[in-house]
């Protein structure tokens, strides 16, 4: 098979460009709570783009060993009507490397021959109205249930894909929120929602077509009703005159219930608590520290199978570079078939340069060892944010 690298491509585009790419601390998600409810009224949107150049260089088999290029993008919008309601529309074009796959599209399993932007879905991750106060908020329609940090918080150029695996999104349902304001003591949001899978029109896609979702395809919390529910607190801007450690601190605690669908032996619950740590050096130094635990009984709904995912990641910037890293341990319990309960390991770092008017590039190595095998690649990508 002969192959065609990315990556080759790529690093003759430096030449044009310097390597770069848009770090977390230009987007960061870690509260799921973007606020656009607030301010003036008038439409609001925000893009992010992410291209993936990416060369699998060593594989368990040779099949695997290929180039490919895919997106993780997305494009937030709505409109604000000034007195805290507001109307709010995700739109994500998305794709993923070959042989992943956390929901349903995904790049498929690989043949040996190399892939560009296939198996891509153009969907509504999210479509609600909100109402936001000093004090509480509220939601309604399609939404993403807080539990732990957005994926988009974990830094390099592949640190969401690990925590994006295990994320609870495109859910139909009703939410509100408390707001605490406990002066030196921070800032505290407790989110409840309640919810059941998307099975309107709105659950298939444009361009790869994903199929809808119906109730008889089963899957947890796909009941059509609202017996699935999450519970989150969350907190940052702590003060102390006498120990400036504690301002940088933002944690959060979450919990979900995902009720069985048709054919799922059980209940879905999940725990999780995160946390993250930000230090400014200098004015041109910062750094961060992040963790999350996420355990999950029964996963997907398999009785004897449960899973604990533990990321830990480390985010540094000078100026306009940035450096980025995590490593997810997996831990799998799973009695009835223990042979087949291999823990796994995902470690990835890039390293990169972001530009003023949000165009980056950035360089990294991914590492995945599940079920026993392991699969590297060298990676590049290309990003540009915009926000109005």
């Amino acid at each position: 098979m002969q192959q065609f690298s990315f990556l080759s491509l790529l690093m003759g585009s430096t030449l044009l460009l310097s390597p770069s790419l848009l770090s977390a601390e230009e987007h960061n998600h870690g509260s799921h709570d973007h606020n656009h409810s607030s301010g003036e009224a008038g439409f609001y949107g925000h893009l992010d783009v992410k291209i993936h150049l990416d060369d699998v260089f060593d594989a368990e088999e040779s099949d695997e060993e290929i180039s490919e290029a895919y997106t993780h993008s997305h494009f937030e919008t709505g409109y604000r009507f000034g007195n805290g309601f507001s109307v709010n529309a995700n739109i994500e074009l998305e794709g993923e490397p070959a042989g992943h796959s956390h929901h349903g599209g995904g790049g498929g399993e690989p043949d040996g021959s190399n892939l560009f932007f296939d198996n891509h879905d153009l969907i509504i991750r999210d479509l609600n109205v909100r109402y936001e106060s000093e004090h509480f908020g509220l939601l309604a329609g399609k939404f993403t249930p807080v539990v732990g940090f957005d994926y988009h918080l974990f830094p390099g150029i592949y640190g969401y894909q690990a925590i994006e695996e295990y994320a609870v999104r495109e859910k139909i349902g009703i939410g509100g929120a408390l707001k605490l304001d406990a002066g030196d003591f921070g800032r505290h949001r407790l989110d409840a929602s309640t919810f059941f899978a998307d099975t309107t029109f709105l659950s298939g896609s444009l361009i790869n077509e994903r199929d809808t979702t119906d109730e008889d395809d089963g899957g947890v919390s796909n009941t059509e009703d609202f017996s699935s529910f999450a519970l989150s607190l969350g907190g940052s801007d702590f003060y102390s005159l006498d120990n400036n450690i504690v301002e940088g601190f933002t944690y959060r605690i979450g919990f979900a219930h995902q009720a069985a669908g048709e054919g799922d032996e059980e209940d879905e619950t999940r725990y999780s608590a995160s946390l993250q740590y930000e230090h400014d050096f200098t004015a041109d130094l910062k750094g961060r520290l992040i963790g999350e635990i996420m355990h999950i009984d029964h996963l997907n709904g398999e009785g004897p199978h449960d899973r604990t995912y533990y990321t830990s990641g480390l985010g540094i910037t000078w100026k306009q570079w940035n450096f980025g890293t995590t490593w997810t341990h997996i831990e799998n319990d799973n009695p009835e078939e223990a042979d087949e309960a291999i823990d796994g390991d995902l470690f990835q770092a890039s390293i990169g340069y972001t530009f003023d008017i949000g165009i980056g590039i950035g360089v990294g190595y991914r590492l995945q060892d599940e079920e026993g095998e392991e699969k590297h690649r060298v990676g590049a990508l290309i990003s540009y944010a915009y926000e109005f």
